[in-house]
């Protein structure tokens, strides 16, 4: 078990347990968060939310991969509408037709 280095509660870690992979590389990389230590899934979560904003979220985005390991959201409704940046700026928040997951 670790502890979340933001609010305090217990979580498993698939690092420490001895899994080959945890839990929170299935989110996108945004690291590094802290240089303090892991954060639990609720802790993890909002904090991709506040660096990523609405696209985290959305129905649309789609997270790339890059060969370095960081992250890149891709609008999958800018294919369709002009209107909408491939590729937004983050954090993007209140944006214009957001479908949550």
């Amino acid at each position: 078990m670790e502890t979340c280095a933001a609010c305090g509660e217990p979580f498993g870690c698939g690092n420490v347990e001895g899994k080959t992979s945890c839990w929170c590389s299935g989110l996108p990389a945004v690291m590094p968060v802290t240089g303090k230590g892991c954060l639990c899934p609720r802790c993890l979560k909002a904090e991709i939310a506040s660096r990523v904003g609405d696209c985290f979220a959305c129905s649309h985005s789609k997270t790339l991969k890059t060969k370095s390991g960081s992250a890149m959201f891709l609008c999958g409704r800018a294919e369709d509408e002009p209107s909408y940046a491939r590729y937004p700026a983050l954090p993007l928040l209140g944006g214009p037709g957001r479908s949550p997951l």
